[in-house]
């Protein structure tokens, strides 16, 4: 008994640890990344950054502690190795809190690209549910704890909504983003191109996170193992790093040696600028540029010193390379 219990619940938690650990130094790359290139972003942004790198610290710590626990210090005895504790109920607590902020996020950057209150909405109210059914769950394991009783009608319920609603929240902010992003391409190669990595990068962040999650929860319900644990574990990280990416990438423009575009950068405040600007022409939106004429060029190399901020809908303070202010006007 003790052998089928440690290879159907506890090997997948251990492979899952290993895979969670692993993702939380990926993390930490990525917050030093982001320390050192934030000097643009709000001070809520920063913060916001900073509380998912806090909630995933404790996240791993709790995981480890867990597997300590079980497997070292309690190695042997059947008894206790077949309940979960309040220690391992934390994970799906802080994995749908963690995960309903940063779907909170991308809805709010949903809402600066499309204007769409029926889409944000709805992306928030999936992040909700995620964010409160992950607490629930870790509510339903101390009433339950026992590993043998976790098909419980009350803790499947809850563990559908949990990740269903959150795969849902995923699915609608990648598609949300990548149609829009399709329908605001321009005639210039370079910008293309720039956008085409930025609809590259919003699948790759977006699609993995949203399957991971679909995946752990097919298992929970289909598997009579504990092999789910090895993708729900690390899940987390998933949402953390997809975030971080996406902040991160959008402050560089790299080119290799022959001068071609090698990346792009994704960023709520870039795609925002990409579609003001190129609507400029029709719409009442004030851009503060130290010129009298201007026109509309393809992407040159961006200006890394320069920051761009966007409030509300307007853009208050533009410095921008999308403008050649040595081209005068034709009529001067």
């Amino acid at each position: 008994m003790a052998l089928s219990l440690l290879q159907e619940f506890y090997g997948p938690l251990l492979v899952g640890t290993v895979i969670n650990v692993l993702l939380y130094g990926i993390t930490i790359t990525q917050i030093y990344l982001y320390h050192n290139s934030s000097n643009c972003d709000r001070i809520w942004i920063r913060g916001f950054v900073y509380l998912l790198f806090v909630g995933d610290t404790v996240h791993t710590l709790f995981t480890l502690l867990y597997v300590y626990d079980t497997l070292i210090y309690h190695f042997g005895d059947v008894n206790y190795l077949k309940t979960a504790d309040w220690v391992f109920a934390t994970s799906p607590a802080l994995t749908g809190i963690l995960g309903g902020l940063v779907q909170a996020f991308f809805a709010w950057r949903v809402k600066i690209l499309t204007a769409s209150k029926i889409i944000t909405i709805s992306i928030l109210l999936c992040a909700a549910s995620s964010f409160l059914m992950g607490i629930a769950t870790a509510v339903v394991v101390g009433i339950v704890p026992q590993f043998d009783e976790f098909r419980t009608p009350k803790l499947q319920v809850t563990v559908i909504l949990w990740l269903g609603c959150s795969s849902l929240a995923n699915i609608l902010i990648t598609g949300t983003l990548v149609f829009y992003l399709k329908n605001h391409r321009t005639g210039f190669v370079r910008t293309n191109t720039y956008i085409d990595h930025l609809i590259r990068l919003t699948v790759q962040t977006g699609l993995i996170t949203a399957i991971w999650a679909f995946v752990s929860l097919m298992l929970f319900l289909l598997s009579p193992t504990g092999l789910y644990l090895l993708f729900n574990t690390p899940l987390s990280k998933l949402y953390t790093n997809s975030l971080m990416s996406s902040l991160n990438a959008r402050k560089f423009w790299w080119y290799d040696n022959k001068g071609d575009d090698a990346l792009a950068i994704p960023s709520q405040n870039t795609i925002f600028e990409l579609s003001r600007l190129e609507n400029h022409s029709t719409q009442n939106t004030k851009v503060f540029v130290h010129v009298e004429s201007h026109q509309m060029k393809d992407l040159p190399e961006m200006d890394h010193g320069a920051c761009s901020k966007a409030t509300g809908d307007t853009i208050t303070s533009f410095h921008t390379p999308y403008f050649n202010p040595k081209i005068q006007s034709a009529a001067s």
